[in-house]
């Protein structure tokens, strides 16, 4: 899982909040560390790294909101999008493992059963539905991921992250001028 980045040295505690700002700036590269990922759809560990490093500069960003410019309202709802949309895709990623292993695990019973009645082949009822869910959420998961995709690339992720920065900036300078 991605590890945040200290930011114990960005931070001033006995000065006004834009000051810290900065560490924004941390957080927004770890989710942007991720971002050579995006295009492809089978790098399921990093489409979830960064959604983890997008909740952490939500996060950071919602305690900073007060010292930004009122501009940062939807640069934070960008965040808010990238981390949903990224979570509906991990929930499909984690779900298609259990569902396919459940399907094995379904059939080998049913398979078995069969075996011990002397029916023949088994009928493996229990499997055909869960076949059909797996399908269901593979074509989700297809679905979301394009949906994110699209938002991505209209972002496009180089101008979103420049707003921010220059949020950034913005409050550290002005704090600096106040003191």
């Amino acid at each position: 899982m991605a590890k945040a980045v200290p930011i114990h040295k960005l931070t001033h505690p006995d000065q006004k909040l834009g000051m810290s700002a900065p560490v924004l700036l941390v957080r927004l590269n770890e989710m942007l560390e991720w971002a050579a990922a995006v295009h492809d759809p089978a790098c399921v560990e990093e489409l979830h790294n960064m959604r983890i490093s997008a909740k952490r500069l939500r996060y950071t960003m919602e305690l900073f909101l007060p010292a930004l410019d009122p501009a940062a309202a939807g640069v934070l709802r960008t965040v808010e999008e990238i981390q949903g949309q990224l979570g509906d895709i991990h929930d499909c990623d984690v779900l298609l493992p259990v569902l396919r292993e459940t399907m094995e695990d379904e059939m080998e019973r049913e398979r078995k059963k069969a075996l011990r009645a002397g029916n023949g082949p088994p009928p493996f009822l229990a499997a055909e539905g869960l076949i059909a869910l797996q399908r269901r959420k593979q074509e989700e998961r297809r679905r979301r991921y394009e949906k994110f995709i699209a938002y991505w690339d209209a972002l496009p992720p180089e101008e979103f992250a420049d707003r921010l920065r220059h949020l950034v900036l913005q409050a550290a300078r002005h704090d600096n001028s106040e003191r």
